[in-house]
């Protein structure tokens, strides 16, 4: 199971992200086998969020992205390219 370490942008603030985000760890976990380890911010700058996270594969969480877009747009997730960096490391 790939663990992965993601570097976004939100566009909404942290507390209204976190909400969200924190309310669709379930769907995560029971539907997609995505199970986060950890979720916060930088100390400088709370619209810079850092996600550490297991998914059962790099489909698996496009599937996930693509499927609940409008939850994660709901939660101020910034889609663009730019704003994203998901890095792929070791079990």
């Amino acid at each position: 199971m790939p663990t992965l370490v993601i570097k976004g942008k939100i566009t909404k603030g942290y507390e209204h992200w976190v909400n969200v985000y924190d309310q669709a760890e379930e769907l995560r976990d029971t539907k997609y086998g995505i199970k986060t380890i950890y979720r916060g911010h930088e100390l400088e700058d709370s619209n810079t969020i850092h996600v550490v996270m297991y998914t059962p594969s790099m489909d698996v969480l496009q599937q996930h992205m693509e499927n609940e877009a409008e939850l994660i747009a709901e939660a101020g997730g910034d889609p663009s390219p730019e704003a994203n960096v998901i890095t792929l490391c070791s079990d």
